[in-house]
């Protein structure tokens, strides 16, 4: 079964979990669980890189289903619940950088690792999340998309409402931006 069957299955499985779920009571409440459930880990994942820390990630994650759930009968087709979610999720991202400074914990991590090659990792993954932190928003958020969550361009237009040129020219910038931060805080002067 190739990734487009998949994507179908789920989005049809999602449809009748939010079918049962507008229905209410406990069976609905059901539905809504298993839902959270099959979306929790890649929204938290995606949010880990949004904001670089796993707490606020958790945080954000929950405070986007509870929205889900009280907004469920707003969503026109139920098919479009993973989109749906993740540009809600998106935005309360976005409010949360802007009102608050993340807290990173990578630097205490690497200090406690005693093998030097995990401490090489750890150090390398910390550059790429300082990059990462560094970029301007819209930027962060399209190496994310495109890069973690591996959306096509077209899917990154239509998710950020731009057309596709505009988001392969975001893409691009992003991806320059990115090398230039990441060259500085690695010493890496190529």
């Amino acid at each position: 079964m190739g990734a487009a069957e998949d994507a179908r299955d789920g989005a049809r499985v999602d449809a009748k979990l939010i079918r049962r779920s507008k229905r209410g009571g406990s069976d609905g409440r059901a539905a809504f669980s298993d839902l959270v459930r099959r979306h929790q880990s890649w929204l938290v994942r995606y949010l880990i890189y949004l904001l670089g820390d796993r707490d606020a990630a958790e945080d954000v994650a929950q405070d986007a289903f509870a929205r889900a759930f009280l907004h469920l009968s707003s969503l026109r087709d139920p098919r479009t619940f993973k989109g749906w979610l993740r540009r809600t999720a998106t935005r309360l991202a976005f409010n949360q950088r802007r009102d608050q400074a993340t807290r990173r914990k990578y630097e205490e991590q690497a200090a406690t690792t005693g093998a030097s090659s995990v401490a090489s990792n750890v150090a390398e993954r910390e550059a790429i999340l300082l990059a990462l932190e560094r970029l301007s928003y819209p930027y962060r958020e399209v190496l994310v998309l495109y890069y973690v969550e591996e959306l096509s361009t077209r899917e990154l237009a239509r998710l950020l409402d731009i057309g596709v040129s505009a988001a392969k020219m975001r893409l691009s910038r992003a991806r320059q931006e990115f090398q230039t931060i990441y060259r500085t805080e690695t010493g890496d002067v190529r």
